[in-house]
Formats: structure tokens, sequence, C-alpha cells
């Protein structure tokens, strides 16, 4: 119990001091450093699925998500996408997280805006991996560019780089990609977070 209390304390602390809506950009930034000290062996993740709510067709000309088993044992997914513009190193990400309970997923206080190629750049959730895709070149690389492909391959999230003490239970993440402050795209990805029952 006191070890669930320190971990909502955390985390309502990390919300007010560097998420609270209203604050400035030079706020936001600091969200990136923060994320880069996120790095834990407390707890596991087990990847369920990503999902495309919606994308902008007025700025990209498709984003497509698919989530299958890999070796009939791990969730992985295939992202792509194209957009009709030149978004160069500008794709922001806007990140919610909800948390199951009472039959629905409500709102977590984890909020945080980072620029995307900060992101990878930090390997937050594990998204250097998609520079490694197994199924060759598959990430279009840096800067995001108008009429090219990009995407990942056999995808999946990264426990080790997740936040500490977040507790268990199952979550949903909502990433909004915004451009210039134009909504691009918005993806959810599901997980459920458990620790061993001993440790070893």
């Amino acid at each position: 119990m006191t070890k669930f209390l320190f971990s909502v304390i955390t985390a309502i602390a990390i919300y007010i001091v560097v998420f609270q809506s209203g604050i400035n950009q030079r706020f936001l930034c600091h969200a990136g450093e923060l994320m880069d000290k996120f790095k834990q062996s407390d707890y596991n993740l087990s990847f369920e699925r990503m999902e495309r709510i919606r994308f902008s067709k007025q700025y990209m000309q498709y984003f497509e998500v698919v989530t299958f088993k890999y070796n009939r044992t791990s969730a992985v997914s295939n992202l792509t996408w194209s957009f009709k513009i030149d978004v160069g190193k500008k794709l922001e990400i806007v990140v919610q997280a909800y948390r199951f309970a009472s039959n629905e997923y409500r709102l977590f206080p984890l909020r945080m805006q980072l620029n995307y190629y900060d992101a990878i750049e930090k390997d937050i959730i594990g998204l250097q991996n998609a520079l490694k895709s197994p199924c060759g070149n598959s990430f279009a690389g840096c800067p995001i560019l108008k009429n090219r492909v990009g995407g990942f391959c056999k995808w999946s999230p990264d426990p080790a780089h997740f936040p500490p003490n977040i507790p268990d239970g199952k979550y949903m993440v909502e990433l909004q990609g915004t451009f210039d402050s134009n909504e691009m795209y918005v993806l959810h990805g599901y997980g459920t977070v458990f620790r061993p029952i001993a440790k070893k």
C-alpha cells in the first residue's frame, strides 16, 4: 500500500510541476529531460495492441496500424504512414495516460508533450528499436518529408524505458501527433503493467 501511494503521489507531482495545462512551451520542453531519466526494472508490461483512431486527410495520405502475434507469442505492431506536407523535425506528440477502473478507462495523472525525434533519441518506450526493424529499411528517418513512406515494423514497447513506479493495472495511452498546432493523427495503445509475484 505504501509503495502504491508513493507511486500515485509521484505521478501527481510530475503532473503538477511539469505537465499541468496552461504552462508555456519552455516548461513542456522539460518533459524530454524528465523522460531521459525514466529507466526501470521494477515492473513488466504486457503489450496488447495499438489502434489508429483517426488521421487528418488534409495533411496525410494515409496512416495504417496493424497489430498481430509475432512467433505466436508476443504482440507487435506495424505502422505505415505518408504525409502530404513537409513536417521536418517538428512533429510533436501529446501523450495522455488512462487507467482501467470501474469498467472503463479513467484519466491517469500522466500527461506530457514531446518532440517525436527527441523521443527517439532518448529511446523513450524503446522507440530506437524502430531503427532496427527486422523488415529492413521500413523507417523513413528524419526529417519527415511529404510523399515519403515511413513506418515501424514488428515493433513493441520496451518496459525498461518506461517511467518508474507505475502502479499495476490495465492502461490505455492516447498519442496525438501535431504539427504547428494542427492535429495529424490520434493513436491508442493498450497494455497491462504487472510485477512478478516473487523476485529472484
